[in-house]
């Protein structure tokens, strides 16, 4: 295998999605953040290379399957490397770990537990913090104070609902063109969610600077998750279908036997994602109106701006 320092894939594109891969001292160094791609690591490893004598392996989906590399000699795990977040994506950073939920379709207890606030870290505009607002307001403000420099913010992760309030929101608005991202993944954090949205709106962020996640797969069937998706918009804020992958999946978006049951297909599952992620503009989808489920709140599309 010789090694091309980056995220390449198998036939040398750039993507950010792939494992980031270099060499240092003649050690092979690969973080790979998701399950589907340890068989693909593992035979690359396999193959050995003039260029380097040993491997380490680290990252997310290491430590949710730790036997992937059982019984190469030449391959460690290890996960202390400096920088890696920023080798995978030059822009990032996290400025904490962990999380203080313990959601069943998410990784983060399995591969970080608890939520840990860091000393330090890079500053970088893109954040990727598992929970920002689970951490103190003291650490809040520093991450905030550090952004101010930077002519935009990306809280690539998501923001939980439940949490966020109006001091959170009037910090987020020093920053230069920040963009927050909710996540309406299960409708019990429906007036949570809506509670969120109101606020930020509120203290003056613009639709066009939120986002919000949507979890399919996981519990709903594809007329739930359409509805929620729908329901998102029709506040005009931008939907994210995100497809539920199990943690120790071997294919990326496959459609698993439980899926099945739920009443996913592959057409069914590619028809949401694709309408959803190649359909930039909401406009250009229509809107259902936000009667789609009740809620206490009386926000509504147009009363907004």
């Amino acid at each position: 295998m010789k090694a091309k320092a980056g995220n390449y894939r198998p036939d040398n594109t750039w993507s950010p999605d792939w494992p980031a891969v270099w060499i240092e001292n003649r050690i092979l160094y690969a973080s790979i953040a998701f399950t589907w791609h340890l068989d693909y690591m593992r035979s690359r490893l396999e193959q050995r290379s003039f260029d380097w004598d040993t491997a380490v392996v680290g990252g997310p989906a290491v430590k949710l399957v730790p036997t992937a590399f059982d019984g190469m000699e030449h391959v460690s795990l290890g996960d202390d490397t400096p920088s890696v977040l920023q080798r995978v994506n030059p822009m990032a950073t996290k400025t904490s770990s962990g999380c203080i939920r313990s959601c069943e379709f998410c990784c983060v207890p399995h591969t970080e537990g608890k939520i840990r606030e860091l000393p330090d870290w890079p500053d970088r505009p893109l954040l990727i913090d598992n929970n920002i607002l689970a951490t103190s307001q003291k650490h809040f403000d520093r991450v905030i104070d550090r952004l101010k420099e930077w002519p935009w913010t990306d809280f690539n992760q998501g923001m939980d609902a439940r949490l966020l309030n109006e001091y959170h929101a009037q910090r987020l608005m020093e920053l230069k063109r920040p963009m927050i991202r909710l996540a309406l993944d299960s409708l019990d954090y429906v007036n949570d969610w809506i509670s969120a949205l109101e606020i930020l709106l509120a203290a003056g962020l613009p639709k066009t600077r939120i986002r919000s996640y949507a979890l399919i797969g996981f519990d709903s069937d594809p007329d739930e998750a359409w509805k929620r998706c729908e329901y998102i918009e029709s506040f005009g804020i931008k939907a994210l279908p995100m497809w539920f992958h199990e943690l120790d999946a071997t294919k990326r978006n496959d459609v698993t036997e439980k899926q099945v049951a739920m009443g996913w297909s592959d057409f069914k599952r590619n028809r949401i994602m694709q309408w959803y992620y190649q359909h930039k503009d909401i406009r250009l989808r229509g809107r259902k109106g936000p009667d789609l489920f009740s809620h206490s709140s009386s926000t509504s599309s147009d009363d907004t701006a």
